[in-house]
C-alpha cells in the first residue's frame, strides 16, 4: 500500500473531526468517531473494497466497482455530507 497525498489528507481531515467531536461533544461523541472509519477505509482501500463480490446479507453482488467510485464516495461521505450540513444549518438561520 502507497502513501499518497490523499491519504494524509483525508487522515488529518478525520482527526480534526475526531478532536471536534471529543471537545464539543463529550464522552459519548467516540460513536461518532467510529463512524468517520468507514470513509476512511473507502478512500484508504479503494480497490480492495471494489474488488468484493460473492453472497451478502444484502443479497449477492456480481459485479466489481471501480475504486475511483469508491473513493468518491468516501471523499463525499467525509468532506460532501459535513459541508452540505453546514450549508444547509446556516442558510436556514439565516431566514
Amino acid at each position: 500500500m502507497q502513501i499518497s497525498v490523499g491519504k494524509i489528507l483525508s487522515l488529518l481531515i478525520a482527526l480534526g473531526y475526531s478532536f471536534a467531536l471529543v471537545h464539543w461533544g463529550g464522552v459519548g461523541s467516540w460513536k461518532g468517531c467510529a463512524g468517520l472509519l468507514l470513509p476512511l477505509s473507502f478512500i484508504w482501500f479503494p480497490e480492495e473494497i471494489g474488488n468484493l463480490t460473492g453472497y451478502f446479507d444484502t443479497g449477492y453482488v456480481n459485479v466489481k466497482t471501480p475504486g475511483a467510485i469508491i473513493c468518491f464516495l468516501g471523499w463525499f461521505l467525509l468532506v460532501g455530507i459535513p459541508l452540505l450540513l453546514y450549508l444547509l444549518m446556516h442558510r436556514s438561520a439565516g431566514n
